[in-house]
């Protein structure tokens, strides 16, 4: 936050009639840059170098509905494309509006300074909204080309579509900043955090559904050409948009059809807009005071916490577990952390969720090819679940108190590793082996079935060893990075997709182990080549140096 208060206090006084201006631009620096005045030109780098790769995924991922546009009308073309935007851009903008409208730092620095809280809502607003539209505008970018062959398109369907998708992203990042403030005027800031946290999660849940259910939709005959727009199709935001497309290119066979939902989609993000900005925006001004100041009671202050933590530890299983009491405190240190921070559970527990969903929607999406292809869906989405260690030690090892990991490098320490495995074996209690569990009765009681209970065997032995990937990377210490660190690593994205390949070999030769017969057999040979993968990480680790980061 040093820029915001440099430019704030650098600000001419000619300039001082236009603050809107300088928070739009300073909110828009951080957004790109980051908020560490350390090694800000690496930041912005890594940054510039992560939303190029960003813009290029969602350019191919804009294809799939660009093909679709030979077949069907303007309308239903322009409906298909919002749908598209609103699920993956709108994503990426609820993943990161939390952490932007809400920063500790920035109250500290702004709320002592002549700029009221309206006006840095609207300011964050309208850099969600572009952040937003460059997004949806690389999501679209193949769709705008496209457009122009589909039935009644015309040159007008570019800036048309241009427009309807800016208000979309206006009208999406309005909704998200609503949903915030009503949380905080009704709920209040103690339940904030686990509030945002679940919204997101659902979130993310739906839009994942809503992907495998739109393709679907597609390929129904009915859906491709709309004789009427009626009940439920009214309450869509894409068919709003996408009518306000056809209408303004005037090439519609029935244009009073496309009146009513057009006028909705202006008369929904002015609603909103004004909701979220002007009507709610007093909470958001009491929620950032409420950042700096304690909650509770005095009772409840100085009420011991991590009581419980502390009981469970001496127990057994753990108490074997955690002989190491280096690994025990980072253990107990993680836990906390999972359970309690804010910034770890809005960034962590979204990401999650399509770890627990997106096994479901392969199995029911690819399970076809009868009992067999069904058992082969079923080991790899069991063994996916890999990918829940692997994220949440990348998240896990940034923070924004990473300034604090420098107490690792005064105590007496030997190496880096037992502070490692004590955080990796938190994951794994309270995220990877839950989330197996879980998985695991919904599979079996959904198919009536034993098989998942046996298939999810392989899993057992296959995240333990995966979840060491991690420090292989380099060394690794808990809450460590800044937290932009986690969003632009090319080697946690690449460790990503080559765990992802592992998890599916594994879990597809187990389904057909099982056809065959010889499962027992091949449980055996995976428990001895993940023990001696395992020794074979650690012993790496080991023979990584203990050098402090910022030398």
């Amino acid at each position: 936050m040093s820029t915001t208060a440099e430019s704030l206090q650098g600000t001419p006084r000619h300039k001082e009639a236009a603050p809107a201006k300088v928070l739009r631009s300073l909110f828009w620096k951080l957004l790109f840059r980051g908020r560490a005045a350390q090694q800000a030109g690496v930041q912005k780098t890594r940054r510039q170098m992560g939303l190029g790769l960003t813009l290029v995924i969602y350019s191919l991922v804009g294809l799939m509905p660009a093909l679709v546009s030979r077949y069907t009308d303007i309308f239903v073309f322009a409906c298909t494309l919002h749908g598209f935007t609103l699920m993956f851009a709108s994503l990426t903008l609820a993943s990161s509006a939390g952490t932007m409208l809400f920063m500790k730092e920035e109250a500290e620095i702004l709320l002592h300074r002549p700029v009221t809280p309206q006006q840095m809502l609207r300011a964050k607003c309208a850099v969600l909204a572009g952040f937003a539209f460059v997004l949806a505008l690389a999501l679209n970018l193949a769709g705008l080309v496209t457009g122009l062959w589909s039935r009644g398109g015309t040159w007008r369907f570019i800036p048309a579509h241009l427009f309807s998708t800016a208000l979309l992203m206006l009208f999406s990042a309005a909704v998200i900043v609503l949903v915030y403030n009503a949380c905080l005027k009704w709920f209040g800031r103690e339940r904030l955090d686990n509030l945002l946290t679940t919204l997101q999660s659902l979130l993310t849940v739906v839009m994942i559904f809503g992907g495998q259910i739109m393709p679907r939709l597609l390929q129904l005959e009915a859906f491709k050409k709309f004789d009427h727009i009626e009940g439920w199709m009214l309450a869509l935001p894409p068919v709003w948009f996408g009518a306000l497309d056809a209408l303004i290119c005037g090439t519609s066979s029935k244009p009073t059809m496309l009146v009513l939902p057009a006028v909705l989609a202006l008369v929904a993000t002015a609603g909103t807009s004004w909701l979220a900005l002007e009507k709610l925006g007093g909470a958001y001004g009491q929620g950032l005071m409420n950042l700096n100041e304690s909650t509770g009671s005095a009772k409840e202050s100085t009420k011991p916490r991590g009581v419980w933590l502390a009981a469970i530890v001496k127990l057994p299983p753990l108490r074997w577990w955690l002989r190491d009491p280096v690994e025990r405190e980072s253990f107990k240190l993680t836990t906390a952390y999972l359970f309690r921070d804010r910034e770890i559970k809005l960034r962590l527990y979204p990401g999650i969720a399509p770890m627990l969903i997106m096994p479901l929607v392969m199995l029911f999406s690819g399970g076809r090819g009868g009992d067999g292809g069904t058992m082969m869906v079923q080991g790899f989405a069991t063994c996916f679940l890999g990918m829940i260690s692997l994220q949440a030690m990348l998240f896990l090892g940034c923070s924004e108190h990473w300034r604090a990991s420098a107490f690792f490098y005064l105590t007496p320490l030997p190496h880096w590793t037992p502070l490692f495995h004590g955080a990796r074996k938190a994951v794994l209690c309270w995220l990877s082996f839950p989330v197996l569990i879980l998985q695991t009765i919904l599979l079996a009681g959904l198919q009536h079935s034993w098989k998942p209970l046996a298939l999810s065997l392989p899993a057992v032995l296959f995240l333990p060893a995966f979840s060491l990937i991690t420090g292989l990377m380099g060394q690794w210490l808990p809450l460590s990075k800044p937290s932009e660190e986690v969003k632009n690593s090319a080697a946690g994205c690449l460790m990503m997709v080559v765990s992802m390949g592992a998890a599916g070999i594994i879990g597809g030769l187990a389904s057909w182990m099982w056809h065959i017969g010889h499962f027992g057999i091949y449980l055996a040979v995976e428990a001895a080549l993940m023990l001696g993968l395992t020794f074979l990480m650690k012993y790496l680790m080991r023979d990584m140096p203990w050098v402090p980061q910022n030398e």
